[in-house]
């Protein structure tokens, strides 16, 4: 598996729980890694990125190139125990999502082009010289 980290420096400061977001970060890894693995994707590749996105917001991404979500699972990916996984319980994704809001910020997911899958968190930017220039 290819991991890159595509980081702005104009991107580097948020107001979070540092714990909370890592804890969703790490979830959306976790859950990347699952699929590409489980389904046997060809081309493993896991990125990350972060970008300053305007009105005072910072976008961090996951972005994988497994097989996608499943259009009839699109609609209901963040409601509790929903899930793909075997063994799953279907609430990871439902409490990553909580927890940006309680933040101030958003979870959605996208379908990435090359295949796979986007999800994007955003954050309220904190107060800092390279994060003010970028807005």
């Amino acid at each position: 598996m290819r991991v890159r980290f595509e980081l702005d420096p104009d991107a580097d400061r948020v107001f979070a729980d540092k714990i909370q977001v890592q804890q969703v970060i790490l979830n959306l890894m976790r859950n990347a890694i699952e699929a590409m693995a489980e389904a046997g994707s060809p081309r493993r590749e896991l990125t990350l990125r972060s970008t300053p996105v305007g009105d005072g917001m910072v976008e961090a991404s996951v972005t994988d190139t497994g097989p996608g979500i499943a259009p009839d699972v699109a609609a209901m990916l963040f409601q509790p125990f929903v899930t793909t996984k075997r063994h799953g319980m279907g609430v990871g994704l439902s409490i990553s999502r909580t927890i940006m809001e309680a933040h101030g910020g958003t979870l959605r997911a996208e379908s990435n082009p090359g295949g796979g899958c986007v999800f994007r968190l955003t954050l309220r930017a904190a107060s800092g010289e390279s994060v003010q220039d970028a807005e």
